[in-house]
């Protein structure tokens, strides 16, 4: 690593990290009896090699933007552990060409006993700057952090986002040439997270190196030139950040298409109840293709089909569609008869069969996972009475690419912007979306 001085400044040419055939291998231990008996006799192995990453090749730049994505348990995190140095490799070597600080883990490097005080001047002593360099930049670490008073007190009674603030805080203020970043920043506020991107595009600009791992393809399309994409340890592809982020969404759908398609194949935990005149059989989810998925972007064209069968006779039955978000939030609901147009089915005969559909043109859905909940009541009684009533009786989930919204609802706006320059002349744009 580069020596610690005022007049620090970022090395120009060449690699910033280069890894070659970079490995890490954990044992694996049935019981933990095992990994003792390997202590006292190692010529009989009992464990197997866990591989977290293996064969992998990076060459990046100084100067870059570097994103690492993937799914859960691709070895993103322990990429990053190799390249900072906090884990040996099995196999392979690292080369670093200038000071390295990082944030990964939350609260990594911090004592929960003592204060945020003396945790900066730990962590940064640690990353390799002097007493006076410290003292200068102590203020500018504290206002950035925000915490305020809470500087003086232990950090083990900080709150999760706490932590992330003087975490960015001094890992960003000891005039790194190569920082990086493990997801830490999903934790932090709105405000705190854009202050930390406002950060990280100052040191894009100064020519200074950034890796980070992140879900939030958004992100990574803005603001990375480069985009790795690991799968079980493996890098799976490399290139511009439009070519792999759009990869790994591809895949993110057919893996989400997978799971969640067993998730609803699968006997349901869930209650179901009515009278059973008519049973509805399984739900089908369609987007623009005609095969049936369970994965989604907002506003795309998004359908929902209700086989059924008749058991006996019914007089006036009415199916209806509730929509829900993972955590239970209840969306909307509707069916076919209180509407302004109506749809009458009418009578139903034993061994009658059809189905019913409803439909978005645009699915209103921001990323996230929801859950339809099906209704088949008789209205032909003087209180609507149930026939076949079905909690979660399908799941699917929305994953948003563009991230140009937040919360729940995809609603199409209108931005227009209206400046005025010396000269007098009004300048007007207008965006929709």
């Amino acid at each position: 690593m580069g020596e610690s001085t005022n007049g620090h400044k970022p090395p120009t040419g060449g690699s910033a990290i280069r890894a070659q055939d970079l490995g890490k291998a954990y044992q694996m231990y049935d019981k933990p009896m095992h990994r003792l008996l390997d202590l006292v006799f190692p010529r009989k192995k009992r464990g197997r090699d866990y591989w977290a990453v293996k064969n992998v090749y990076l060459d990046i730049p100084h100067g870059s933007s570097v994103g690492i994505i993937g799914e859960n348990g691709a070895g993103k995190s322990t990429l990053l552990k190799l390249l900072t140095g906090i884990t040996a490799p099995t196999t392979g070597e690292v080369q670093v060409d200038g000071r390295i600080a990082s944030l990964l883990e939350l609260g990594a490097g911090f004592h929960p006993d003592f204060s945020g005080r003396e945790n900066i001047y730990l962590n940064c002593s640690i990353l390799g700057m002097s007493d006076a360099e410290i003292d200068d930049r102590f203020e500018s670490i504290v206002d950035f952090s925000e915490l305020g008073d809470f500087i003086d007190r232990p950090v083990k009674t900080y709150s999760s986002g706490m932590y992330v603030r003087l975490g960015f805080s001094v890992a960003s203020s000891v005039d790194p040439d190569i920082l990086l970043i493990d997801e830490a920043l999903s934790v932090g506020d709105e405000h705190f997270k854009g202050k930390c991107i406002n950060r990280l595009n100052e040191f894009r600009e100064q020519g200074r190196t950034t890796v980070f791992v992140s879900h939030d393809m958004g992100a990574v399309k803005s603001m990375c030139q480069w985009v790795v994409l690991m799968d079980h340890g493996e890098v799976l592809e490399q290139g511009s950040a439009e070519k792999v982020a759009d990869e790994y969404l591809k895949r993110a759908h057919a893996r989400g298409n997978e799971r969640l398609s067993s998730l609803n194949r699968s006997s349901s935990e869930y209650p179901r109840w009515g009278s059973g005149e008519i049973e509805t059989l399984d739900i089908e989810l369609y987007g623009p293709k005609p095969e049936p998925t369970h994965t989604f972007q907002p506003g795309e064209p998004f359908r929902v089909r209700i086989p059924y069968r008749a058991h006996s006779n019914c007089e006036q039955p009415v199916f209806g569609i509730g929509l829900y978000r993972s955590d239970g939030t209840y969306i909307n609901g509707s069916n076919h008869e209180w509407r302004q147009d109506p749809i009458e089915i009418g009578s139903l005969s034993a061994g009658d069969e059809g189905e019913v559909e409803m439909a978005f043109e645009r699915l209103p859905l921001l990323q996230g996972q929801y859950y339809l909940t099906t209704f088949l009541y008789d209205h032909g009684k003087a209180s609507p009475t149930a026939i076949d009533h079905r909690e979660h009786a399908a799941t699917f989930e929305v994953i948003d690419a563009q991230l140009q919204q937040h919360g729940m609802l995809y609603l199409p706006t209108r931005w227009t912007l209206r400046c005025r320059g010396e000269d007098g002349e009004t300048r007007t744009e207008v965006s929709e979306s």
